[in-house]
Protein backbone atom coordinates (compact mmCIF):
# COMPACT_ATOMS: atom_id res chain seq x y z
CA UNK A 1 0.00 0.00 0.00
CA UNK A 2 1.92 3.43 -1.38
CA UNK A 3 1.04 6.52 0.80
CA UNK A 4 1.07 9.69 -1.72
CA UNK A 5 4.03 12.03 -0.23
CA UNK A 6 3.14 15.61 0.36
CA UNK A 7 4.73 18.54 1.71
CA UNK A 8 4.58 19.31 5.85
CA UNK A 9 1.99 22.84 5.53
CA UNK A 10 1.99 24.62 8.81
CA UNK A 11 -1.41 26.14 10.09
CA UNK A 12 -1.93 29.27 11.30
CA UNK A 13 -1.41 28.46 15.06
CA UNK A 14 1.68 26.73 14.57
CA UNK A 15 3.19 29.24 12.38
CA UNK A 16 2.12 32.31 15.28
CA UNK A 17 3.94 29.33 17.67
CA UNK A 18 6.78 28.81 15.87
CA UNK A 19 7.15 32.65 15.44
CA UNK A 20 6.99 33.26 18.99
CA UNK A 21 9.21 30.21 19.63
CA UNK A 22 12.28 31.89 17.17
CA UNK A 23 11.89 35.19 18.61
CA UNK A 24 12.45 33.96 21.97
CA UNK A 25 15.22 32.09 21.49
CA UNK A 26 16.61 35.09 19.53
CA UNK A 27 16.40 37.48 22.64
CA UNK A 28 17.64 34.95 24.82
CA UNK A 29 20.58 34.29 22.69
CA UNK A 30 21.60 38.16 22.93
CA UNK A 31 20.94 38.66 26.52
CA UNK A 32 23.67 35.53 27.19
CA UNK A 33 26.04 36.30 24.19
CA UNK A 34 27.26 39.72 26.34
CA UNK A 35 30.77 40.56 24.87
CA UNK A 36 30.45 38.45 21.96
CA UNK A 37 28.04 40.71 20.20
CA UNK A 38 29.79 43.92 20.80
CA UNK A 39 32.17 43.74 17.93
CA UNK A 40 29.22 42.80 15.23
CA UNK A 41 27.23 45.48 16.43
CA UNK A 42 29.98 48.04 16.07
CA UNK A 43 30.64 46.47 12.54
CA UNK A 44 26.70 46.71 11.65
CA UNK A 45 26.58 50.18 12.29
CA UNK A 46 30.23 50.88 10.85
CA UNK A 47 29.17 49.21 7.69
CA UNK A 48 25.85 51.07 7.86
CA UNK A 49 27.69 54.24 7.99
CA UNK A 50 30.29 53.70 5.37
CA UNK A 51 28.08 51.80 3.02
CA UNK A 52 26.58 54.60 0.98
CA UNK A 53 30.21 56.20 0.49
CA UNK A 54 31.84 52.60 -0.71
CA UNK A 55 28.87 52.20 -3.35
CA UNK A 56 29.08 55.56 -4.45
CA UNK A 57 32.65 55.28 -5.58
CA UNK A 58 31.96 51.59 -7.30
CA UNK A 59 29.40 53.17 -9.18
CA UNK A 60 31.33 56.12 -10.38
CA UNK A 61 34.98 54.50 -10.79
CA UNK A 62 33.62 51.05 -11.58
CA UNK A 63 36.39 49.53 -9.48
CA UNK A 64 36.20 46.64 -6.95
CA UNK A 65 34.07 47.07 -3.84
CA UNK A 66 37.39 45.69 -1.88
CA UNK A 67 39.50 47.59 -3.19
CA UNK A 68 37.53 50.84 -1.39
CA UNK A 69 37.03 49.28 1.85
CA UNK A 70 41.34 48.62 1.73
CA UNK A 71 41.68 52.01 0.86
CA UNK A 72 39.19 52.98 3.33
CA UNK A 73 40.81 51.22 6.25
CA UNK A 74 43.78 52.79 4.91
CA UNK A 75 42.56 56.66 5.01
CA UNK A 76 41.14 55.62 8.44
CA UNK A 77 44.06 54.49 10.17
CA UNK A 78 46.19 56.91 9.11
CA UNK A 79 43.79 59.26 10.28
CA UNK A 80 43.32 57.96 13.50
CA UNK A 81 47.11 57.53 13.89
CA UNK A 82 47.64 61.38 13.27
CA UNK A 83 45.28 62.35 15.76
CA UNK A 84 46.59 60.23 18.31
CA UNK A 85 50.43 61.37 17.72
CA UNK A 86 48.66 65.04 17.99
CA UNK A 87 46.30 64.26 20.94
CA UNK A 88 47.82 61.81 22.76
CA UNK A 89 50.29 62.97 25.07
CA UNK A 90 48.15 65.75 25.93
CA UNK A 91 44.98 63.20 26.87
CA UNK A 92 47.34 60.63 28.74
CA UNK A 93 48.85 63.47 31.14
CA UNK A 94 45.06 65.36 31.81
CA UNK A 95 44.06 61.67 32.59
CA UNK A 96 46.59 60.55 34.96
CA UNK A 97 46.08 64.15 36.65
CA UNK A 98 42.49 63.15 37.02
CA UNK A 99 43.10 59.65 38.58
CA UNK A 100 45.45 61.70 40.93
CA UNK A 101 43.17 64.05 41.50
CA UNK A 102 40.60 61.68 43.22
CA UNK A 103 42.28 60.51 46.32
CA UNK A 104 42.06 64.10 47.06
CA UNK A 105 38.88 65.26 45.70
CA UNK A 106 37.62 61.83 48.28
CA UNK A 107 39.39 63.44 51.47
CA UNK A 108 38.36 67.23 50.88
CA UNK A 109 35.04 65.66 50.81
CA UNK A 110 35.33 64.18 53.96
CA UNK A 111 36.84 67.17 55.43
CA UNK A 112 33.77 69.06 54.02
CA UNK A 113 30.34 67.59 54.46
CA UNK A 114 31.00 64.15 56.38
CA UNK A 115 32.40 66.46 59.74
CA UNK A 116 28.96 67.78 59.81
CA UNK A 117 26.66 66.86 61.99
CA UNK A 118 23.62 69.13 60.95
CA UNK A 119 22.70 72.09 58.14
CA UNK A 120 20.39 74.43 58.78
CA UNK A 121 18.19 75.43 55.73
CA UNK A 122 15.30 78.03 56.23
CA UNK A 123 15.32 77.31 59.74
CA UNK A 124 14.98 73.77 59.32
CA UNK A 125 17.61 72.03 61.16
CA UNK A 126 19.05 68.52 59.19
CA UNK A 127 20.89 65.83 61.35
CA UNK A 128 23.64 64.02 59.56
CA UNK A 129 24.90 62.37 62.28
CA UNK A 130 22.69 58.85 61.31
CA UNK A 131 24.34 58.88 57.52
CA UNK A 132 27.75 60.13 58.40
CA UNK A 133 29.39 57.31 59.02
CA UNK A 134 27.41 55.29 56.86
CA UNK A 135 29.05 57.56 53.98
CA UNK A 136 32.42 57.35 55.82
CA UNK A 137 32.34 53.59 55.79
CA UNK A 138 31.36 53.79 51.36
CA UNK A 139 33.80 56.33 50.78
CA UNK A 140 37.01 54.22 52.43
CA UNK A 141 35.50 51.36 50.73
CA UNK A 142 35.63 52.38 47.71
CA UNK A 143 39.41 54.25 48.08
CA UNK A 144 39.92 50.61 49.30
CA UNK A 145 38.72 48.98 46.03
CA UNK A 146 39.87 51.32 43.79
CA UNK A 147 43.44 49.89 43.30
CA UNK A 148 41.68 46.65 42.85
CA UNK A 149 39.37 47.21 40.35
CA UNK A 150 42.35 48.18 38.02
CA UNK A 151 41.87 45.81 34.96
CA UNK A 152 44.56 42.75 34.23
CA UNK A 153 46.72 44.43 31.49
CA UNK A 154 47.56 41.38 30.02
CA UNK A 155 44.35 39.79 29.81
CA UNK A 156 42.26 42.95 28.59
CA UNK A 157 44.77 43.85 26.40
CA UNK A 158 44.68 40.44 24.69
CA UNK A 159 40.64 40.50 24.18
CA UNK A 160 40.61 44.23 23.16
CA UNK A 161 42.84 43.22 20.23
CA UNK A 162 40.98 39.73 19.65
CA UNK A 163 37.72 41.99 19.19
CA UNK A 164 38.85 44.69 17.55
CA UNK A 165 40.30 42.40 14.92
CA UNK A 166 36.89 40.73 14.34
CA UNK A 167 35.43 44.09 14.42
CA UNK A 168 37.75 44.88 11.62
CA UNK A 169 37.10 41.47 9.65
CA UNK A 170 33.23 41.66 9.78
CA UNK A 171 33.06 44.85 9.01
CA UNK A 172 34.67 44.16 5.30
CA UNK A 173 32.75 41.51 4.56
CA UNK A 174 29.60 43.57 5.50
CA UNK A 175 30.37 45.97 3.35
CA UNK A 176 31.19 44.20 0.26
CA UNK A 177 28.42 42.09 0.86
CA UNK A 178 26.11 45.17 1.25
CA UNK A 179 24.15 44.85 -1.67
CA UNK A 180 23.25 41.31 -1.68
CA UNK A 181 22.39 41.11 1.74
CA UNK A 182 20.07 44.01 1.84
CA UNK A 183 17.97 42.17 -1.60
CA UNK A 184 18.30 38.65 0.01
CA UNK A 185 16.48 40.63 3.18
CA UNK A 186 13.70 42.05 1.24
CA UNK A 187 13.57 38.91 -0.87
CA UNK A 188 12.22 36.76 2.37
CA UNK A 189 9.37 38.98 2.05
CA UNK A 190 6.31 37.30 -0.40
CA UNK A 191 6.56 39.28 -3.93
CA UNK A 192 3.37 40.63 -4.05
CA UNK A 193 4.07 42.65 -0.53
CA UNK A 194 7.90 43.55 -1.30
CA UNK A 195 7.50 46.89 -2.58
CA UNK A 196 5.72 47.89 0.33
CA UNK A 197 8.18 46.17 2.61
CA UNK A 198 11.01 48.36 0.69
CA UNK A 199 8.47 51.53 1.34
CA UNK A 200 9.12 50.54 5.32
CA UNK A 201 12.57 50.43 4.94
CA UNK A 202 13.48 53.26 2.85
CA UNK A 203 11.54 55.05 6.26
CA UNK A 204 13.58 53.08 8.42
CA UNK A 205 16.61 54.29 6.46
CA UNK A 206 16.04 57.92 6.80
CA UNK A 207 15.06 57.68 10.60
CA UNK A 208 18.62 55.97 11.36
CA UNK A 209 20.40 57.16 8.93
CA UNK A 210 19.51 60.83 9.81
CA UNK A 211 19.81 59.97 13.79
CA UNK A 212 23.31 57.95 13.60
CA UNK A 213 24.98 59.87 11.18
CA UNK A 214 23.73 63.18 12.53
CA UNK A 215 24.89 61.81 15.91
CA UNK A 216 28.50 61.03 15.63
CA UNK A 217 29.24 64.44 13.50
CA UNK A 218 27.86 66.14 16.93
CA UNK A 219 30.43 64.52 18.59
CA UNK A 220 33.33 66.35 17.55
CA UNK A 221 31.15 69.63 17.30
CA UNK A 222 30.69 69.68 21.25
CA UNK A 223 33.67 68.26 22.24
CA UNK A 224 35.66 70.77 20.34
CA UNK A 225 33.46 73.29 21.35
CA UNK A 226 33.33 72.51 24.49
CA UNK A 227 36.93 71.95 25.17
CA UNK A 228 37.55 75.42 23.51
CA UNK A 229 35.04 76.80 26.24
CA UNK A 230 36.49 75.16 29.16
CA UNK A 231 39.78 76.24 28.57
CA UNK A 232 38.80 79.64 28.20
CA UNK A 233 37.36 79.14 31.81
CA UNK A 234 41.06 78.08 33.02
CA UNK A 235 39.64 75.00 33.39
CA UNK A 236 41.68 72.03 34.10
CA UNK A 237 41.97 68.80 32.24
CA UNK A 238 39.62 70.58 29.52
CA UNK A 239 40.72 68.57 26.82
CA UNK A 240 39.48 65.40 28.39
CA UNK A 241 36.49 66.75 29.88
CA UNK A 242 35.46 68.22 25.93
CA UNK A 243 35.91 64.38 25.24
CA UNK A 244 33.77 63.11 27.53
CA UNK A 245 30.68 65.81 26.93
CA UNK A 246 31.29 64.70 22.99
CA UNK A 247 30.46 61.48 24.23
CA UNK A 248 27.88 61.95 26.38
CA UNK A 249 25.74 64.09 23.63
CA UNK A 250 24.74 60.57 22.25
CA UNK A 251 22.51 60.53 24.96
CA UNK A 252 19.67 62.88 24.71
CA UNK A 253 18.58 65.00 27.51
CA UNK A 254 20.50 63.42 30.70
CA UNK A 255 23.79 62.89 28.94
CA UNK A 256 24.56 66.63 28.63
CA UNK A 257 23.78 67.45 31.75
CA UNK A 258 25.97 65.20 33.71
CA UNK A 259 28.72 66.37 31.31
CA UNK A 260 28.20 69.48 33.16
CA UNK A 261 28.11 68.70 36.36
CA UNK A 262 30.99 66.33 36.03
CA UNK A 263 32.95 69.25 34.88
CA UNK A 264 31.56 71.65 37.88
CA UNK A 265 33.04 69.00 40.09
CA UNK A 266 36.27 68.99 38.64
CA UNK A 267 36.34 73.04 38.49
CA UNK A 268 35.30 72.95 42.26
CA UNK A 269 38.27 70.47 43.37
CA UNK A 270 41.03 72.17 40.95
CA UNK A 271 43.64 73.99 43.32
CA UNK A 272 44.42 77.01 42.92
CA UNK A 273 40.57 77.57 41.74
CA UNK A 274 40.57 78.54 38.07
CA UNK A 275 40.86 82.54 37.75
CA UNK A 276 40.74 82.62 41.94
CA UNK A 277 36.96 82.84 41.49
CA UNK A 278 35.41 81.74 44.44
CA UNK A 279 33.68 77.71 44.18
CA UNK A 280 29.75 79.38 43.85
CA UNK A 281 30.98 81.55 40.73
CA UNK A 282 32.83 78.57 39.01
CA UNK A 283 30.00 76.04 39.80
CA UNK A 284 27.61 78.77 38.27
CA UNK A 285 30.09 79.88 35.20
CA UNK A 286 30.82 76.30 33.93
CA UNK A 287 26.71 75.56 34.24
CA UNK A 288 26.30 78.67 32.21
CA UNK A 289 28.44 77.41 30.04
CA UNK A 290 27.02 74.23 29.15
CA UNK A 291 23.72 76.14 29.01
CA UNK A 292 24.10 78.50 26.46
CA UNK A 293 26.39 75.62 24.41
CA UNK A 294 22.70 73.24 24.55
CA UNK A 295 21.19 76.14 23.29
CA UNK A 296 23.30 76.73 20.55
CA UNK A 297 23.05 73.16 20.02
CA UNK A 298 19.28 72.52 19.75
CA UNK A 299 18.62 75.39 17.76
CA UNK A 300 21.80 75.63 15.40
CA UNK A 301 23.38 72.66 15.59
CA UNK A 302 20.86 69.68 15.42
CA UNK A 303 18.36 71.34 13.15
CA UNK A 304 21.51 71.14 10.48
CA UNK A 305 23.33 67.98 11.00
CA UNK A 306 20.84 65.69 12.59
CA UNK A 307 17.69 67.02 11.03
CA UNK A 308 14.27 66.22 11.53
CA UNK A 309 14.16 62.83 11.15
CA UNK A 310 13.22 61.42 14.83
CA UNK A 311 10.11 62.93 16.08
CA UNK A 312 9.53 61.93 19.91
CA UNK A 313 8.08 63.52 23.03
CA UNK A 314 10.44 64.23 25.59
CA UNK A 315 8.33 62.00 27.85
CA UNK A 316 8.33 59.08 25.02
CA UNK A 317 12.67 60.04 25.11
CA UNK A 318 12.95 59.78 28.83
CA UNK A 319 11.53 56.29 28.90
CA UNK A 320 13.53 55.15 26.01
CA UNK A 321 16.60 55.92 27.60
CA UNK A 322 15.69 54.00 30.99
CA UNK A 323 14.26 51.43 29.35
CA UNK A 324 17.16 51.05 27.30
CA UNK A 325 19.20 51.37 30.20
CA UNK A 326 17.76 48.67 31.98
CA UNK A 327 17.78 46.48 29.14
CA UNK A 328 21.05 47.26 27.91
CA UNK A 329 23.00 48.74 29.93
CA UNK A 330 25.68 51.36 28.76
CA UNK A 331 25.02 49.75 25.21
CA UNK A 332 21.24 50.43 25.35
CA UNK A 333 21.39 54.35 26.65
CA UNK A 334 22.97 55.23 23.20
CA UNK A 335 21.03 52.86 20.69
CA UNK A 336 17.53 53.72 22.94
CA UNK A 337 17.05 56.63 20.66
CA UNK A 338 16.96 55.31 17.79
CA UNK A 339 15.07 52.47 19.00
CA UNK A 340 11.99 53.81 19.94
CA UNK A 341 12.18 55.86 16.88
CA UNK A 342 11.75 53.02 14.58
CA UNK A 343 9.41 51.19 16.96
CA UNK A 344 7.11 54.25 16.53
CA UNK A 345 7.13 53.78 12.71
CA UNK A 346 6.88 50.06 12.88
CA UNK A 347 3.78 50.79 15.57
CA UNK A 348 1.88 53.37 13.69
CA UNK A 349 2.33 51.32 10.29
CA UNK A 350 0.76 48.23 12.20
CA UNK A 351 -2.17 50.81 14.03
CA UNK A 352 -2.98 51.57 10.04
CA UNK A 353 -2.92 48.05 8.59
CA UNK A 354 -5.00 46.77 11.76
CA UNK A 355 -7.66 49.04 11.06
CA UNK A 356 -7.17 48.41 7.34
CA UNK A 357 -6.72 51.97 6.46
CA UNK A 358 -6.65 52.64 2.38
CA UNK A 359 -3.68 54.53 2.26
CA UNK A 360 -1.23 55.33 4.70
CA UNK A 361 -0.42 58.61 6.30
CA UNK A 362 2.24 61.30 4.58
CA UNK A 363 5.13 60.24 6.93
CA UNK A 364 4.91 56.65 6.12
CA UNK A 365 5.28 57.52 2.98
CA UNK A 366 8.02 58.26 0.38
CA UNK A 367 8.17 61.57 -0.73
CA UNK A 368 8.55 61.01 -4.32
CA UNK A 369 5.12 59.08 -3.82
CA UNK A 370 3.73 61.85 -2.52
CA UNK A 371 4.91 63.55 -4.88
CA UNK A 372 3.51 61.89 -7.60
CA UNK A 373 -0.02 61.29 -6.08
CA UNK A 374 0.04 64.94 -5.71
CA UNK A 375 -1.99 67.20 -8.63
CA UNK A 376 0.51 68.74 -11.25
CA UNK A 377 -2.01 72.09 -11.51
CA UNK A 378 -4.82 73.80 -9.30
CA UNK A 379 -6.78 74.24 -12.33
CA UNK A 380 -6.98 70.23 -13.33
CA UNK A 381 -9.97 68.82 -12.53
CA UNK A 382 -9.73 65.82 -10.60
CA UNK A 383 -10.39 62.18 -12.67
CA UNK A 384 -12.11 59.66 -10.80
CA UNK A 385 -9.74 56.52 -10.24
CA UNK A 386 -10.41 53.87 -13.08
CA UNK A 387 -12.42 50.91 -11.19
CA UNK A 388 -10.01 47.85 -9.22
CA UNK A 389 -11.06 45.46 -12.34
CA UNK A 390 -9.73 47.27 -15.07
CA UNK A 391 -7.12 48.34 -13.89
CA UNK A 392 -3.38 47.23 -15.58
CA UNK A 393 -1.64 45.29 -12.82
CA UNK A 394 2.15 46.57 -12.79
CA UNK A 395 4.93 43.59 -12.46
CA UNK A 396 6.69 43.21 -9.42
CA UNK A 397 9.88 43.75 -10.90
CA UNK A 398 8.67 47.43 -11.63
CA UNK A 399 6.70 48.14 -8.97
CA UNK A 400 9.97 47.26 -6.27
CA UNK A 401 12.24 49.63 -9.06
CA UNK A 402 9.90 52.47 -8.10
CA UNK A 403 10.09 52.35 -4.54
CA UNK A 404 13.33 51.31 -4.20
CA UNK A 405 15.72 54.13 -2.58
CA UNK A 406 18.87 54.52 -3.82
CA UNK A 407 22.06 53.44 -1.46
Amino acid sequence: MSVEARPIRFSPTVKLITVALIAALFFWLIRGLGNVLIPFVGAAITAYLFNPFITWLHRRTRVGRAVWIGLLYIVIGVMIYGLWRMLGPVIEREYGGLQAQLPHALNLIQQKLLLRDHLVVAGISIDFAPINEALREALADFGRRLPEQAPHLVAVAFETVLLFVTYLIVTFYLLLEAPQIVEWIYGLAPAPYRAEIRMLGAQIDRILAGYVRGTLMLIPIMATLTTIALMLLDVRYALVLGIVTGVLETIPLLGPWSAAGIAITVALFQTPAPWGWPAWLIAGSIGLTYFVLRMFEDNFIIPHVVGPAVHLHPMLVIFAILAGGALGGPFGLFVSIPVAAVARLLLRYLYYKLIDAPHLPPDLTPAHKRQASAPSSATQPVEAPAPADHATPASVDQTEKAVTPAN
